[in-house]
């Protein structure tokens, strides 16, 4: 069932409601969003669970896919554009083209252009890379595009339907055909000529306004407009209110570009203790799970007898451990965080007390081993320490957990720093 709502306040803001029934559909697509957030990179020591707890409570909707606020802007005013204004669709396939190969055109207007050849070494714009053999064959186009990166932060920001969105773009394309003279619906009627006996649940796409051409624009600002901040603005307060996300875009404090997450404690003075609790057992988090990470590369090299690599892995635990010193050796403070962890994941917690009381007592070996035996739990006959089949293969340097810090930092000043003379 479809119920539209376009709204022409100052604002201009419009909604389309869909109600969904269809649960089956509802559940596959929500797990395909929940895959969506937990997008970083598989990890040995199975600490996915506690990781995006973190990452979901302070930062919803965010993704480390994620690189720049626009395309929550751009995506929704796509989709609409998709139903109302172009051609009809027969199936859901020629949906997803469209969609698709709008997106190329979207990345072509981001992109920055010298000589006629794309600059590639631009940030943060989905598909830049495949962009000349996807302008003559949308199937060359990258794996993950925008539509699936954020398309779960426009779910959890209520900007689309956490379900069935190409569906609903097809139902509304299909009515508008068979209704040519009401390409505006007026606010409060109703497409279903049932809005009266809606038993489901009604889910709305919001757009912020905003005119875009998707396939004849020569280019288009990756700084948002006014229009297009102060839209996601409201809906990320709307949506997440209490979060730390919606209190750093509203915060009187300046957010460096390069200021790193275990750093921000001093921009956060007027975060709600719960919160900032939250962010400072974040932290504990991170450091052990470095730590734990350093061990791991160590006891990996240590079984294939590379010993310099395996030094090499030693001497930088120990020179993490006199950094994270005044942390670590906080036991009420750890005490408390295996608290607040254990409800999300007990059997995760367990190993995370072991591998403390191990670091905290100096006893290195068991430390190794517990990361070992962790890593065989979690990954069985894919474990990597002592087999063979990774003998040759590097491992890259463990970088501490930032809970999607670089997106979220990027987003907000997107979002606090609007172009001021965007569109004139």
């Amino acid at each position: 069932m479809i119920v539209a709502d376009f709204m022409s306040n100052t604002s201009s803001i419009m909604q389309i409601g869909f109600v969904n029934f269809n649960t089956a559909e509802k559940k596959r697509v929500a797990k395909m969003m929940q895959l969506l957030q937990e997008s970083e990179a598989i990890e040995e020591l199975g600490i996915g669970r506690v990781r995006d707890h973190f990452s979901n409570t302070l930062f919803p909707g965010t993704s480390t896919l994620q690189h720049h606020a626009k395309y929550f802007v751009v995506l929704p005013s796509l989709y609409y554009h998709t139903a109302f204004k172009s051609r009809k669709f027969q199936n859901l396939a020629e949906v997803r083209t469209f969609i698709k190969e709008a997106e190329i055109q979207i990345t072509r207007q981001l992109a920055k252009w010298d000589n006629g050849q794309v600059n590639t070494l631009e940030k943060g714009i989905t598909g830049i890379n495949t962009l000349k053999d996807a302008l003559n064959d949308h199937t060359k186009y990258v794996k993950y595009d925008p539509a699936y990166i954020y398309g779960s932060g426009l779910a959890r920001y209520g900007i689309i339907p956490d379900t069935g969105v190409e569906r609903l773009i097809l139902e509304l394309n299909k009515k508008r055909f068979e209704d040519p003279h009401s390409n505006r619906i007026p606010k409060g009627d109703d497409l279903t000529e049932d809005a009266g006996d809606m038993t489901g649940e009604k889910q709305l796409i919001m757009t912020c306004g905003e005119t875009y051409d998707f396939f004849n624009g020569k280019t288009m600002e990756l700084s948002l407009s006014e229009k297009e901040a102060s839209f996601l603005k409201d809906r990320i307060h709307a949506s997440c209110q209490g979060s730390m996300l919606a209190y750093l875009i509203d915060s009187e404090f300046e957010i460096p570009d390069g200021i790193k997450y275990f750093d921000i404690e001093k921009i956060l003075a007027g975060l709600t203790p719960d919160v900032l609790d939250i962010y400072k057992k974040s932290v504990l988090f991170s450091k052990l799970i470095h730590l734990a990470d350093w061990r791991f590369n160590y006891r990996y090299y240590y079984s294939f007898g590379k010993s310099d690599d395996a030094e090499y892995c030693d001497k930088k635990y120990f020179e993490l451990l006199e950094e994270y010193k005044e942390d670590i050796y906080n036991q009420k403070a750890y005490e408390a965080l295996f608290d607040y962890i254990r409800s999300i994941d007990p059997m995760f917690t367990e190993f995370c007390k072991d591998c403390y009381e191990a670091i905290r007592t100096g006893d290195r070996s068991q430390l190794d081993q517990l990361v070992k035996t962790r890593e065989q739990t979690v990954k069985k006959e894919r474990s990597k320490i002592g087999n063979n089949a990774y003998r040759d293969q590097r491992r890259g340097n463990p970088d501490p957990n930032t809970f999607r810090w670089e997106t979220v930092r990027t987003m907000v000043n997107e979002i606090r720093n609007p172009k001021q003379d965007y569109g004139r």
